[in-house]
């Protein structure tokens, strides 16, 4: 009878330590399944995190230095002048660059050339006369007053009527074809000038002797051309 009892109490304990195995493989079981299902969750998550959308794009791509516009270096207006009591000029500027109507213009000896349209020569600036039209060349800057004011690097005067004004520019280039021995200077500015074959290059205010060989980048100087732009002399400055 004892001997029942012992076999009954043990597998009864035998039943309960495997029903409490089950429930722990059970546990175990679903906490591996729960712990999948969340890597997989976080694995999808850092897939999309790290994932980079390039978008195509077509054309060509310029460079911001590229698109910057190049600002110029002088304006040339023109209209009649008056002069003030403090050695300042007043123009009408009648040439639609820069601001139209009244312009103070800034002259002074270390800054401007006056000169005449036709020689080249310089002109005092007493010798300017109301009411004469003059082509100015004037820096970019200028002030917010009115009239406004700003500084002229170059002034021309005694034009006639029927002439066209000379050109004050940098060089940008010249080139000479060797097939045609055909010359053209170039401007900072893209203005192109044709040399003609008898093209008078001289010095400003010196006897110096001057070639093509010294309108190289940078140098300024005065083109007198015609209207389909061929050169017939130019002045270079030594500056």
């Amino acid at each position: 009878m004892l001997r029942k009892y012992h076999l009954y109490a043990v597998g009864i304990c035998a039943a309960i330590a495997l029903g409490a195995a089950g429930c722990s493989a059970g546990v175990n079981a679903e906490t591996m399944a729960d712990s999948s299902v969340t890597a997989e969750a976080n694995k999808e998550e850092t897939t999309m995190n790290d994932t980079t959308v390039v978008e195509s794009v077509t054309g060509a791509i310029e460079s911001m230095e590229e698109s910057q516009p190049e600002i110029p270096q002088s304006i040339r207006i023109y209209g009649p002048v008056t002069k003030m009591e403090d050695g300042r000029l007043s123009i009408d500027n009648q040439s639609g660059m820069s601001t139209s109507g009244e312009i103070i213009l800034n002259v002074a000896d270390d800054m401007t050339y006056i000169l005449d349209a036709m020689t080249g020569l310089p002109v005092a600036l007493e010798d300017v006369k109301d009411g004469d039209t003059i082509y100015a060349y004037i820096g970019p800057a200028m002030t917010m007053s009115l009239p406004p004011m700003t500084n002229a690097v170059m002034i021309f005067t005694n034009l006639p009527a029927d002439a066209k004004a000379p050109d004050y520019v940098e060089v940008k280039s010249m080139v000479t074809d060797a097939a045609t021995s055909k010359s053209v200077l170039t401007a900072t500015d893209g203005t192109e000038f044709t040399l003609a074959e008898d093209c008078n290059i001289f010095p400003y205010l010196t006897r110096n002797i001057v070639t093509l060989d010294d309108l190289t980048q940078g140098k300024k100087c005065v083109v007198w051309s015609d209207d389909e732009n061929t050169a017939s002399k130019i002045m270079l400055f030594a500056e």
